[in-house]
């Protein structure tokens, strides 16, 4: 096989696979083919094809005696080729805009000389509200006899660094339009341009296998497995923006073995300050959006009201005609039921002929579209119809 990676899937017999994991090491072969080590050990599973365990390599190039497995008969269900397609590249991480490029880099020139003081002094007024409320429960377990002072311990070191870390980040965001508040749940979060960036700065936790205790083995815990999983401090702090920034944005920071965050704090501000214009943006985008979504709705709505009226106008047309119609069969049934009438002069119901006749020609011209008015005001009523003339 060539030193390049494969553009195409490649189809390899269950024989050739094997003579090729034994001829170079599985990492190599599984470069070659494009897609990792675990994949083509899969692979090798898949077809019942054995491969060279670990060190195996290793020995063979220490000139070590090592054995090669023998290829199984093939079983009932187990493939005699597979096809190997080459695992995509990882998509190019995301890159800042240009425009965004260059306020970042304007705003690090603005943080360049930020620290962290090694001493809190004057904390911030959301900083003093923590430590005065410790203060004060600690003060109210000292003088309560069923309180122990242990169940309101003092400020840890990590707690005292966030305190530090923090009031060095809200004051110099105030600077910059900021304002640091207590939000729902007791949560502190940022405030710029009328939008909420919502942080979080946390020790890290790890977890760990811890050997039961003896009181713990009394208490009838699962003998096969004498550890109990928990999570411990690490002594690392974190910083996470919890707010979508930007993709090409860092969101975390944590300390490192050649800084603690507290170094950090300069690229953790200069990226902060890019939240406001951001923000904005987003909103004005989400605003333009509903207006849209909104215009999109009313013009729907408006066509669907021109549609209806425009149906129940043609109902109204379509009704007058049928009642001019039904007009004319009762004039003509009127005339022929005259012509039937040989006695003038009967009466029935108090009426005579004369007046049932009457009574039906007045019957018609009101029943009549055509006589009740001239034909312009027929075109008058079908023009007041509405949407909402007929709704059912």
């Amino acid at each position: 096989m060539s030193d390049e990676q494969p553009k195409q899937p490649v189809t390899i017999s269950r024989d050739d696979l094997y003579a090729q994991v034994w001829e170079k090491p599985m990492m190599q072969l599984a470069s070659e083919y494009g897609i990792s080590g675990n994949g083509l050990a899969k692979i090798c599973r898949k077809l019942a094809v054995p491969y060279p365990g670990r060190g195996y390599w290793a020995r063979k190039a220490a000139g070590q005696k090592v054995s090669q497995l023998r290829l199984p008969d093939k079983a009932a269900g187990v493939p005699s080729q597979v096809r190997i397609a080459p695992t995509l590249p990882p998509p190019p991480p995301p890159r800042l805009a240009p425009e965004l490029e260059g306020k970042l880099a304007a705003a690090r020139l603005l943080t360049s000389g930020i620290t962290v003081p090694a001493k809190l002094q004057r904390p911030h007024p959301v900083i003093a509200a923590w430590i005065e409320e410790r203060r004060r429960r600690r003060q109210e377990a000292r003088t309560d006899p069923w309180r122990r002072m242990s169940d309101v311990p003092d400020f840890s070191a990590i707690e005292r660094r966030r305190h530090r870390f923090l009031d060095a980040l809200f004051k110099v965001l105030e600077r910059h339009a900021f304002k640091a508040k207590t939000c729902e749940r007791g949560e502190v979060c940022l405030e710029v341009e009328r939008e909420r960036v919502e942080f979080e700065l946390k020790e890290k936790y790890r977890q760990v296998r811890r050997p039961l205790t003896e009181e713990e083995k009394k208490r009838g815990y699962n003998i096969d497995r004498p550890w109990k999983q928990e999570l411990q401090p690490t002594g690392i702090l974190q910083f996470s923006i919890k707010t979508h920034l930007d993709s090409a944005l860092d969101h975390v920071w944590t300390d490192r073995p050649e800084g603690p965050i507290e170094t950090q704090l300069p690229e953790i501000v200069a990226t902060l300050m890019l939240a406001g214009p951001l923000l904005k943006e987003r909103r004005r985008q989400r605003e333009e959006a509903e207006r849209r979504r909104f215009e999109e709705e009313r013009r729907r709505y408006e066509e669907q009201q021109r549609l209806q009226q425009d149906r129940n106008r043609w109902r109204h047309f379509v009704g007058l005609a049928h009642r001019w119609q039904e007009a004319e069969i009762a004039r003509q049934f009127l005339a022929a039921l005259e012509s039937k009438l040989q006695d003038k002069d009967a009466a029935f119901d108090d009426r005579s002929v004369s007046e049932w006749i009457e009574w039906a020609r007045a019957r018609l011209t009101e029943y009549d579209p055509l006589m009740a008015g001239d034909a312009g005001a027929i075109l008058q009523d079908i023009a007041k119809v509405d949407a909402w003339t007929y709704r059912d």
